[in-house]
């Protein structure tokens, strides 16, 4: 019993290391004259620049929102 444990506690530490160091992405949309848009999945830098900027779309530029999936 020991030596299992000894075996999976550093393959569930692991597991766990990665799972919580995987990047940040989310599901995006905009509210455009005709309704909600979605821009898909946006991670990292492309999901900061999105929420801080907008999104343009031709000289408009949309206030994106976005929910952690």
């Amino acid at each position: 019993m020991k030596k299992s444990l000894k075996i999976f506690l550093p393959i569930a530490a692991g597991f766990l290391f990665f799972a919580t160091s995987c990047k940040k992405c989310e599901e995006c949309h905009y509210d455009g004259p005709n309704g909600e848009v979605e821009l898909g999945e946006l991670c990292e830098e492309e999901l900061e620049d999105a929420e801080q900027n907008g999104y343009a779309v031709n000289d408009t530029i949309y206030e994106v929102h976005c929910h952690e999936h």
